[in-house]
């Protein structure tokens, strides 16, 4: 049986570490491997195939240093990635639009549509919104025309596919049909599948000097959108534990933030590593006892903490610090592994570490639940055959 041919568009793809661009060199090659033609249009240059998949680079550059070059990239790679649509498009294409740079599927959906092909939407981040949860209310009214537009380019598609009940609720309210939403949750990186040696992970405390600690890791990008008081508060309160440690692992907008805060409040119990490469990954994750996830509450419904599924593949207890009835709030409870806490809750984050680091035997129950939702709902393999599934419906008459 022959598969229509599918072009993604998104601003980063391999070999880019950024979470999206991991994300799509996973699925695009794992599409590619089951017989699906697969192009690519991101921004760069380089290769131009891999995995069986054609990449189309814009040129430019991937990366960004601050706001301006940031808007800059972005309104070029928009301008690239129409020239290239326009060129490449054929009817009946599956035409798949991510959200780097945001709005990118308002301004690419109707020339896609006029060329005859079907568009998805593969929704990481609901925009323009995400801007006045940062900023206010009063930034919301300008933004008014770009939700327009990219609500009439979510009505018009075959499908918008989100990470989450809450997004999906969020796309549903905007009148899509709730039988073109579908939710595919982001999957844990696949080299989590295989659980690390004991040797590896022991390795890697020692790597950090913190062999005989009790580690309560933060791993990922410290984004705008995550939430620190707490953490630092229940740091704060458990100061004099010298067994405690808390351990940011990563990079981010917020970054030089909290590594101040951490340094006002003289606490010598918050470490902070670089990134680890993605072969890494596994022994990283494995080697912490349990793991941060934060969200603010405003961004609830606007994004989805990707961190969360390499955390259960790692098989080990979640503490969230976010909105308590949230979406990740209530899977924690549901498949009991881990524990929820309001965003001024640093008291209750630090009773909850004390308890923890306490009993081990808890942790290992937690732990092995926290792996079960993985295989359940986390694993690049359902992720695949929801894909497909999801593409055959839309290229269906």
């Amino acid at each position: 049986m022959s598969h229509p041919r599918v072009i993604f568009v998104n601003r980063v793809y391999w070999p880019s570490t950024a979470a999206t661009a991991q994300l799509l060199a996973d699925l695009a090659g794992g599409l590619a491997a089951r017989g699906w033609p697969v192009q690519v249009i991101a921004a760069g240059t380089g290769p131009d195939q891999h995995n069986g998949v054609t990449i189309h680079r814009t040129g430019g550059d991937e990366a960004h240093t601050g706001l301006f070059s940031q808007a800059r990239n972005y309104v070029r790679f928009r301008r690239g990635a129409r020239r290239q649509l326009a060129a490449l498009i054929r009817t009946d294409d599956l035409v798949v639009l991510m959200t780097d740079p945001p709005m990118l599927g308002a301004a690419c959906a109707r020339l896609a549509a006029a060329r005859g092909a079907h568009v998805l939407h593969w929704i990481q981040d609901i925009y323009p919104e995400i801007i006045p949860a940062h900023l206010g209310a009063l930034a919301a009214l300008p933004l008014l025309p770009l939700r327009w537009q990219r609500d009439r380019a979510w009505r018009a598609a075959r499908c918008c596919v989100t990470l989450g009940t809450d997004m999906a609720a969020t796309v549903a309210g905007r009148g899509v049909p709730s039988d073109r939403v579908a939710i595919v949750p982001n999957w844990a990186p696949r080299e989590l599948d295989a659980v690390p040696s004991s040797d590896a992970v022991a390795a890697r405390r020692a790597v950090w000097g913190l062999t005989d600690k009790f580690i309560v890791a933060y791993s990922g990008n410290l984004g705008r959108v995550h939430e620190f008081a707490a953490v630092l508060e229940a740091a704060d309160r458990l100061r004099a534990r010298a067994d405690v440690v808390f351990l940011f692992i990563g990079r981010g907008p917020r970054f030089d933030a909290v590594r101040a805060a951490a340094q006002a409040r003289g606490l010598a119990n918050i470490r902070f590593q670089p990134p680890e490469p993605r072969e890494n990954l596994a022994a990283a994750l494995a080697a912490a006892d349990a793991h941060l996830v934060t969200l603010k509450p405003a961004f609830a419904c606007l994004v989805h903490p990707s961190k969360l599924a390499g955390v259960l593949a790692a098989g080990r207890p979640v503490l969230f610090v976010g909105p308590p009835d949230g979406e990740i709030a209530r899977l924690l409870a549901r498949a009991r592994c881990g524990a929820a806490f309001a965003p001024a809750d640093g008291a209750g984050l630090a009773v909850t570490v004390t308890a923890w680091s306490a009993d081990a035997a808890m942790r290992t129950q937690l732990g092995r639940a926290a792996r079960a939702a993985h295989e359940q709902d986390f694993t690049f393999g359902s992720a695949l055959a929801r894909w497909e599934e999801i593409l055959r419906r839309a290229a269906a008459p």
